[in-house]
């Protein structure tokens, strides 16, 4: 097999970390995760103690304490690094909200464009209220009957709204950090592993509606395309075809939702060389026709 043909037709790798419509909140303890995963919803999440530092998008954003932050994530994103308080724990809630229900909120086009164009956002200042909300919130979901439940997805809902009226990109860490930079605890690779495995997935972002070879992405990260890919599936968990072809199903996702076009477009745009190719990789990941995904949120 060519290394052509393994970008084309390694097999796409599915989470099922969550299902579509799960919709609720979570109190747990971060630590570094040994690969990136994915699952097609909107999340929030908010550091209770500690700091934390996500790979996402190919991207390392740090979060900070008590800060809320909102992303999608279809686009695989993965801990790479903690940094624990005196009590030892780094306490995170997450909040998962379908696709499907942030979608059908009435806030503004480009709040939602954001988030979809594989952005983490959050506020310019913290809200004193948001970690007992989110505190509230973990720890209710746990008993709720559904009449609760409907409270507390109504109260999230309610925080997105807001969160949308003044949020701002969350400000990732380049690539090639000054010399000198504390290193955070826990993390799962080394820095300049990082930073080359960064490069190569900037590329990959760019480049994805393009024929990719391995050649070209490891020539971005300067390595060996053998190199390359131990890198990048000791930074991310997964090989390059799988990261591309993630990349290219979740901006099909998005345009789907989001754009008009016809789907013979999305998939030529998104890298995929035939119209089959293109069912058979996304129902195979989404047990569903892009079709069929299109039209469930247009009813």
């Amino acid at each position: 097999m060519t290394v052509a043909a393994e970008i084309l037709e390694a097999p796409e790798v599915s989470d099922g970390f969550l299902k579509a419509s799960a919709f609720f909140a979570e109190h747990h303890v971060a630590e570094a995760m040994p690969e990136a995963h994915w699952h097609d919803h909107v999340e929030l999440n908010l550091l209770l103690s500690g700091g934390m530092t996500y790979l996402f998008n190919g991207r390392r954003v740090p979060l900070a304490e008590n800060q809320v932050y909102c992303f999608w994530a279809a686009i695989p994103h993965q801990v790479i690094a903690v940094e624990k308080p005196k009590n030892g724990k780094v306490e995170l809630v997450c909040v998962y909200v379908p696709f499907a229900d942030f979608l059908a909120l009435s806030i503004g086009d480009g709040f939602k464009s954001a988030v979809m164009g594989g952005r983490i956002l959050t506020l310019p200042k913290m809200d004193a209220i948001d970690p007992l909300l989110f505190r509230r919130w973990a720890g209710e979901w746990q008993s709720a009957d559904e009449a609760h439940e409907q409270i507390l997805r109504d109260e999230v809902r309610l925080r997105v709204k807001r969160l949308a009226m003044d949020a701002l990109p969350a400000v990732p860490i380049e690539a090639e950090a000054p010399e000198g930079e504390a290193e955070p605890q826990h993390l799962t690779a080394d820095r300049r592993m990082i930073d080359r495995v960064q490069k190569m997935t900037t590329f990959i972002n760019a480049q994805f509606g393009n024929p990719i070879q391995v050649e070209d992405v490891a020539k971005v990260g300067g390595l060996h395309p053998t190199n390359a890919t131990v890198a990048f599936k000791k930074v991310l968990g997964m090989s390059i075809a799988q990261y591309l072809r993630r990349q290219r199903l979740s901006q099909a996702m998005m345009m789907l939702v989001d754009t008009d076009m016809a789907i013979i477009e999305i998939a030529f745009a998104c890298g995929y060389g035939s119209l089959s190719r293109f069912y058979d990789a996304f129902q195979r990941h989404m047990g569903k026709t892009p079709r069929d995904y299109r039209m469930q949120f247009r009813k």
